[in-house]
């Protein structure tokens, strides 16, 4: 390798071209460049030790993904996921079942499957300016109000899911939805940590009750 040590370097067409000869890279102060141009619209990053790659901007905003039915079949599973994820927002319109007492149940899922257990979940309903019948706790997904979800009851709303620890793949649950056909609220919160990254999400309920009516869709960022 031949060092050149100069105060300047002129082009003489106005143009400057470094080509490095076969495999080699151009390093200038100290930051090593790609050998080949990347895609249209991809940026430059660091890898905090001198070497520069070309990678994908960063997507603006959440990504809307396909709403599903909930008026046949006993649950809904939103698969596909991307890596990288840290928001998911589920959001519910007019959803119902064909069965009483069917407590809500949403669960999280990686590569290996949806995970049944090892959830820390409270939830609680208010109905007529009060809790309606006990808070209840759940641990094979995270809950949704209490056991008195009825066959006449629509829901609305939206659920959270935040990433918390990106290492040990957890996350924190959010919810809140409200009866379009009474007076009912119904809360939930929690956390779960999953064996890998989160792929998927399921919801249904504790009982494997019909839905019939509504539809549900998730947008993630």
């Amino acid at each position: 390798m031949s060092t050149i040590v100069t105060d300047a370097v002129t082009a003489l067409s106005g143009n400057l071209a470094l080509l490095p000869e076969g495999s080699g890279v151009v390093t200038i102060d100290g930051l090593t460049y790609p050998a080949a141009d990347g895609s249209a619209s991809q940026l430059m990053k660091t890898n905090g030790s001198g070497v520069l790659s070309f990678v994908d901007a960063p997507s603006a905003g959440f990504t809307q993904g396909t709403e599903q039915a909930t008026a046949s079949g006993t649950s809904v599973t939103f698969g596909s996921i991307p890596s990288g994820v840290s928001m998911i927002v589920m959001n519910l319109f007019g959803v119902s079942q064909a069965s009483n007492s069917q407590t809500i149940r949403i669960q999280l899922g990686d590569g290996g499957g949806i995970e049944t257990s090892g959830y820390l979940s409270t939830s609680a309903k208010i109905a007529d300016q009060a809790i309606e019948s006990a808070t209840l706790r759940h641990t094979a997904g995270f809950g949704l109000g209490t056991v008195n979800w009825d066959s006449a009851n629509i829901l609305h709303g939206s659920i959270f899911f935040t990433l918390q620890d990106a290492a040990a793949y957890t996350w924190m649950y959010h919810a809140m939805v409200n009866e379009s056909d009474d007076d009912g609220i119904y809360f939930g919160s929690g956390s779960k940590a999953l064996s890998a990254e989160l792929t998927q999400i399921k919801f249904g309920t504790a009982g494997n009750a019909t839905l019939d009516a509504g539809a549900i869709n998730i947008m993630y960022q």
